[in-house]
């Protein structure tokens, strides 16, 4: 790592998987407090003030260079990086955000050409034991692994995403609810809920409506948990 003009060490964006996995394996057991010191970033004053810090960090530590961008976290790699908080028992605590879903100049836009499909064809999850009653000092990396959808999983996504889509375009967006798509869901996505956006409304006309994100459901990240890192411990 290399010290940047903010003192922050960030690890450069890897070039390979080998590079990556390097990485990924020497933060695996480690708490946040610890990372953190690796990184040289001050912790927050609390965990309830530290929402997306874990993230943050993991970004730093890993290379992730994608930011706010509509494109993978690691761009070289085609691979998204997402935190996955679990309980102590690796049962995920929350849904999974991947991506905020435009709601306007939507009439051209498909599954195949949209941010989640970008995102969603390569996925690191690194799961994290963070509790709601845990510290930093005990939030610990529990581990990692890589998923791609296979064929009726990425059908079952673009399904979800068909639907979610159909009903904005035909002004349904206040009628979409979390019970809506099997894998993939659309939930409202701001800082508090007076944050407005423009939309279609059911006669065409433009209305306002909170911002909406896709999120992974916790019952499939609780699959994936079992599959890929429980079963092979």
């Amino acid at each position: 790592m290399s010290n940047s003009k903010n003192k922050i060490n960030r690890t450069k964006s890897p070039e390979t998987f080998e590079e990556l996995i390097n990485s990924l394996n020497s933060i695996v057991g480690k708490t946040i407090s610890e990372l953190a010191k690796i990184a040289n970033v001050p912790l927050p004053i609390s965990t309830t003030h530290g929402k997306g810090f874990t993230g943050e960090l993991l970004e730093i530590l890993l290379g992730a260079t994608a930011e706010n961008r509509p494109i993978p976290d690691f761009p070289n790699l085609g691979l998204e990086l997402k935190t996955l908080p679990v309980d102590k028992n690796l049962v995920p605590l929350e849904s999974t955000f991947f991506c905020h879903a435009p709601l306007t100049g939507i009439r051209h836009l498909t599954f195949e050409n949209s941010a989640l499909y970008s995102k969603i064809k390569r996925v690191l999850f690194v799961v994290v034991t963070a509790q709601r009653d845990m510290d930093f000092e005990d939030r610990r990396i529990a581990g990692y692994f890589f998923f791609t959808p296979n064929e009726a999983q990425f059908n079952q996504i673009k399904n979800d995403y068909d639907e979610l889509y159909e009903m904005i375009k035909t002004g349904h967006v206040e009628s979409i609810n979390a019970r809506i798509g099997q894998i993939i869901q659309l939930r409202p996505k701001c800082a508090n809920g007076k944050a407005l956006t423009d939309c279609i409304g059911l006669d065409g006309e433009i209305i306002k409506t909170r911002p909406r994100g896709f999120y992974m459901r916790r019952s499939f990240t609780k699959e994936l948990i079992e599959k890929e890192l429980m079963a092979k411990k």
